[in-house]
């Protein structure tokens, strides 16, 4: 009766775990959908999202060729930057004067558009102006 329970218990045990390893975890297992210049970039991309005071850091885990976005949320919902690096072939920034950019959304769900300025990986020498689209869940 013993050697039954322990199989029991045993089973319960397995079967919790491979529950728990299914569950995303409440921050990084988002995703987001991005285009630039209006073509689609691969979506979805799995995002990693971070909030310090009001800033939310909404990011692509691979840095090399990904993209990284700051929006603030406090008084009024702003687009702080948006780099890209190789992202969709495209590399460019909005930041302050660079480029332009607006956030809207609430409660980890934000939509960002606007332009950076930058190159695309295949004519990299020709400066352009691409437009964006981020779509996160956070």
């Amino acid at each position: 009766m013993e050697t039954r329970h322990i199989a029991v218990a045993a089973a319960v045990l397995v079967t919790g775990l491979a529950g728990c390893a299914s569950q995303p975890p409440a921050l990084g297992g988002t995703t987001a959908k991005v285009t630039i210049d209006g073509k689609d970039t691969g979506n979805p991309h799995a995002v990693r999202c971070s909030q310090t005071g009001w800033a939310w850091t909404i990011e692509t885990p691979d840095k090399t060729k990904g993209f990284t976005a700051v929006i603030d949320t406090g008084d009024a919902l702003s687009a702080k930057s948006v780099d890209f690096h190789d992202f969709g072939g495209f590399t460019g920034t909005y930041w302050g004067e660079i480029g332009k950019a607006e956030v809207t959304g609430a409660g980890g769900k934000y939509t960002i558009t606007g332009s950076a300025d930058g190159n695309f990986t295949d004519n990299p020498s020709n400066a352009v102006t691409a437009t964006f689209r981020i779509e996160a869940s956070c």
